[in-house]
């Protein structure tokens, strides 16, 4: 089925777009997840991205992160798993757009 995301592509800007980061999660996101779950993933992420200003954070320490307090908080019930894709696809868009550097976020193992 054909989506209006199909042929979108997040735009270039000075800093990560809020709304343009749902968009790029809708846009390669495999399984259903409701505009608040993935605002709720979006604002964790962004409050350890934040708190994370300056240091190096390896990007499985950052999905865990997101998903603990997520669970521990009852705010997304969605399985670990689909929790990481949608922090891997966050990840992904800060790729994209420029805003992310291979030196600030590190795989597991590196």
């Amino acid at each position: 089925m054909s989506s209006p995301l199909d042929n979108w592509n997040p735009p270039k800007t000075d800093k990560p777009e809020y709304f343009d980061t749902v968009k790029f999660i809708y846009k390669y996101i495999d399984f259903h997840i409701s505009e608040d779950e993935a605002y709720t993933i979006l604002n964790a992420f962004i409050e350890k991205w934040d708190a994370s200003a300056g240091e190096v954070i390896k990007e499985d320490e950052l999905a865990d992160h997101v998903v603990e307090r997520l669970r521990n908080n009852f705010e997304v019930l969605l399985p670990k798993t689909k929790t990481k894709q949608v922090v891997h696809l966050i990840l992904g868009y800060l790729h994209e757009t420029g805003h992310f550097y291979e030196q600030e976020i590190r795989k597991t193992g590196e």
